[in-house]
């Protein structure tokens, strides 16, 4: 399954730019069959349940394009389209819930959706829950996501590189015990199958 919707993630022609949290920006192909669907027909596919429609119609919604910039309206689609398990529609969601746009802000649902979008492999995600962590002085967990978001396999190399850095950063300030313990978390965390440990 995690690699049906990494494919999913790969064929939607996602791009994350993520130098702090806010900065998260998502798109979708522009070769999509859902990119040149009428606003009407965009909406009746996605009221149908087509993830790809409604990840389009929240995308479109967010960022103001085609229509009025709607965050509220936003929030629903992205979170109909990850209910239905897609990725960069849990990795917005959970950035929804962290900021506080279109939605209350609530870190425990942010956790929890950023945590099902890492779980199939996104490490957009697993680095904005390191980001998280280190903004609240959780310099441990901070590691311990770090490490997930520069691991083989994950999505976005340059998130893998800055993920490194990060580490270096941290390491400095963590004992090799707590280094060791959030690796071992991490480990402990790939290894569940719905990303608790």
């Amino acid at each position: 399954m995690k690699h049906t919707l990494t494919a999913l993630i790969l064929s939607m022609g996602l791009t994350a730019s993520i130098p702090a949290l806010a900065d998260l920006m998502t798109t979708a192909p522009e070769s999509s069959s859902v990119s040149t669907m009428t606003m009407p027909e965009l909406q009746a596919a996605a009221q149908a349940g087509n993830v790809r429609a409604q990840f389009y119609l929240a995308s479109r919604y967010k960022l103001g394009q085609g229509v009025p910039q709607d965050l509220e309206k936003a929030f629903t689609w992205f979170q109909k389209a990850a209910i239905q398990g897609a990725a960069p529609a849990q990795l917005n969601l959970g950035q929804m819930y962290a900021e506080g746009k279109g939605v209350n802000a609530d870190m425990t649902q942010a956790k929890l959706w950023l945590g099902k979008a890492a779980k199939q492999g996104d490490n957009r995600a697993s680095y904005n829950l390191a980001l998280l962590e280190e903004r609240s002085k959780n310099l441990a967990n901070a590691y311990q996501w770090y490490d997930l978001s520069a691991r083989d396999g994950m999505l976005d190399q340059r998130i893998k590189d800055k993920a490194q850095g990060k580490i270096r950063t941290l390491a400095a300030n963590l004992s090799p015990q707590d280094i060791q313990d959030a690796k071992n978390r991490a480990d402990r965390w790939i290894q569940t199958d719905d990303g608790t440990q």
